[in-house]
């Protein structure tokens, strides 16, 4: 339909058969054919043949208004996917925990923003079960998380970053004294390379001292729970929280030891009344991915901001 209505179209701007014919490059008879079969279409003569130079009828007119309001629609969609894919135009939405909406995201957001004025920003803060029914139902754009699988079926994965896991004791506990071989000073925590000549510490030493956990569901809930598993005993869990920054901070405050990731003192004042040491094993070791829904394909907007943080694709082509 939308090809008729460009010949009809031509037809009426040359207002003749042979020219519009010549400047669609197709026969005058294949170009009248076209016209005719329009015509029958809608039930009614476009043209008035009788005259010279050829006119339009009264319903011709109607028909011509109306292509043009489509031609200006779709040039308008074009326009607007142009500037989409030109990243002039478009939003895009990220999610995350705390502790990524508040130290990670606001100078990505900030280096985004700079490169790509025009594309509206917003940010969705949340657990991981919130954020994957957000990848899910298509209202956030992207995620970043720790308690992702690079297995996962259903998205696709980017490697941001891999970070140590770090066991956070209250300075004020009196094991700590027979430890100092094994803490890590707080300045020196996110020197990967430097925190892996620290040895690490026997876990088992601090089976009797109560422990603040996250909430299951959290990654470093499963993982400080196999830890101690490995150690040999069940953690004394006094508090459980949603946030590791509450749980840092409550370790501070001397309520009792918690697994913490060495961006915590890094990015946050975190760094007096607590000792830190190293854990050994895989378990240590975690991986932070950005993650997006596979049956949907990345946006503008999304590809740059995944390149913009530097990530490495995982299990998906950028």
């Amino acid at each position: 339909m939308l090809k008729e209505m460009r010949h009809v179209y031509a037809v009426y701007e040359e207002k003749s058969f042979s020219k519009a014919a010549k400047k669609m490059f197709i026969s005058q008879p294949a170009l009248s054919k076209m016209i005719k079969q329009a015509e029958i279409e809608i039930g009614v003569p476009i043209f008035d043949r009788s005259t010279v130079p050829l006119t339009l009828t009264r319903e011709g007119r109607v028909y011509i208004t109306h292509i043009r309001q489509i031609m200006h629609l779709e040039e308008s969609l074009k326009s607007y996917f142009d500037d989409l894919n030109n990243l002039k135009t478009g939003s895009l939405v990220v999610g995350g925990s705390s502790f990524f909406c508040s130290f990670v995201f606001p100078k990505l957001f900030g280096s985004f923003s700079a490169r790509y004025p025009n594309i509206s920003l917003g940010m969705r803060e949340g657990n991981i079960f919130s954020l994957r029914d957000g990848l899910e139902d298509e209202s956030i754009d992207l995620i970043l998380e720790t308690s992702i699988h690079e297995a996962d079926p259903l998205l696709n994965t980017y490697l941001y970053q891999t970070e140590d896991i770090v066991l956070a004791v209250p300075e004020k506990f009196p094991i700590n004294a027979s430890m100092k071989n094994f803490q890590i000073p707080p300045e020196t925590l996110s020197d990967s390379p430097y925190i892996e000549t620290v040895p690490p510490v026997p876990l088992e030493t601090f089976k009797d001292i109560p422990f603040v956990f996250l909430t299951e569901g959290n990654d470093l809930f499963a993982r400080g729970m196999a830890f101690c598993k490995e150690a040999g005993f069940t953690p004394k869990i006094v508090l459980q929280v949603e946030q590791i920054l509450t749980a840092t901070n409550l370790t501070a405050a001397g309520t009792g030891a918690t697994f913490s990731r060495p961006a915590v003192p890094a990015h946050h004042s975190l760094r007096s009344g607590i000792c830190y040491y190293r854990l050994g094993g895989p378990l240590a070791k975690r991986k932070i991915l950005f993650s997006s829904k596979k049956s949907r394909t990345l946006s503008p907007a999304m590809k740059a901001f995944l390149e913009l943080a530097g990530v490495i694709p995982t299990n998906p082509k950028l």
